[in-house]
């Protein structure tokens, strides 16, 4: 019987001259795309976003190309990407055996994160000098995405617009019961059209307040009881202006919108093409707006809108700002 013989294996035997790592990928391979795509970026506007003294910092080229290569695999995580640069080969290559970690990944992100539009452009154009696309024409489609808010959080305008009127009056009506000169001056409480701000109440607050304190001290009964009031009534008018101030917040935040969500004040509530029970829930989200040629994209943009009626124009705008021409 012929005895059967197994290649040698031992996984600690050491190559005298160790091979190219890039031999084992292949020569049309993604990553080897983007390599070339990066290596012919102008990165002259990320070195100023570095201080010259201290420590030597990571080359941003290799960052850069670590991070898209991780976003073109899916993988958001800066865990993720740092045990990458130690187990995937692609990844080892791209970053020249380089280990930044998840702290050094996440510094970077954000340090470049209004850089990363321009390099989209440059990208862009890039393609355009190749000949994949004429930039003379523009597919655009949108799409809504859910935005991570808490769906519970939900702020609507009817209801701030609602409350806020009522708050007003309620303030107008606890002026006027306030027996105060200052007040009545400053108030112009006969006046039913007035519109109070924060600050106009601020100011009442302070002149009530000296008022009630350079009062001369009286032992009539009356007299401190009113006293009573007249103080509790200003924490009370206290308490409105904050809730004033709150409003104008939200209203503020809303802008011309109709909703937005407390823990992501750009998120809108819209309907979700992808609610599964079909009850037309409303939760947080983004119309994204996408515009490509021959399958290449060539612009994108996040709007608050529900509907694609209101994003065209400022959509092409974000065109004509990238590329200076309209498709």
């Amino acid at each position: 019987m012929a005895k059967i013989h197994f290649r040698s294996y031992n996984p600690n035997q050491i190559v005298l001259f160790p091979q190219r790592i890039d031999e084992n990928i292949p020569s049309d391979d993604p990553v080897r795309i983007l390599n070339a795509m990066v290596d012919n970026l102008d990165l002259s506007s990320f070195h100023k976003l570095y201080k010259e003294l201290g420590r030597s910092p990571y080359h941003p080229r290799m960052m850069l190309k670590a991070v898209l290569y991780a976003y073109m695999n899916n993988i958001y995580s800066c865990r993720k990407i740092e045990k990458s640069l130690l187990r995937d080969i692609h990844f080892i290559w791209l970053a020249g055996y380089e280990k930044p970690d998840y702290r050094t990944i996440n510094r970077f992100r954000n340090r470049v994160k209004d850089e990363i539009n321009g390099i989209f452009t440059q990208i862009v154009l890039i393609l355009a000098s190749k000949g994949f696309i004429s930039l003379d024409v523009e597919y655009i489609d949108g799409t809504k995405i859910e935005s991570k808010a808490n769906r519970y959080t939900f702020v609507w305008r009817k209801n701030v617009e609602r409350n806020r009127a009522r708050l007003l009056e309620k303030i107008r009506i606890l002026l006027q019961q306030i027996d105060d000169v200052v007040a009545q001056d400053n108030a112009c409480i006969e006046n039913t059209a007035t519109e109070f701000t924060p600050s106009m109440l601020t100011d009442m607050i302070s002149e009530l307040k000296a008022s009630l304190e350079n009062a001369p001290t009286t032992s009539d009964k009356e007299e401190k009881k009113a006293n009573k009031q007249k103080a509790r009534q200003i924490r009370q008018l206290e308490s409105q202006r904050d809730k004033l101030a709150e409003y104008n917040m939200h209203m503020k935040i809303l802008g011309k919108r109709n909703s937005y969500s407390k823990t992501d004040p750009d998120a809108t509530f819209m309907h979700m093409k992808e609610d599964p029970m079909g009850n037309g829930q409303l939760k947080p989200g983004y119309n994204l707006q996408i515009g490509t040629e021959n399958q290449f994209m060539l612009d994108f943009g996040l709007f608050p809108n529900p509907t694609d009626t209101l994003t065209l124009i400022p959509f092409e705008n974000s065109f004509h700002e990238r590329y200076n021409r309209f498709p």
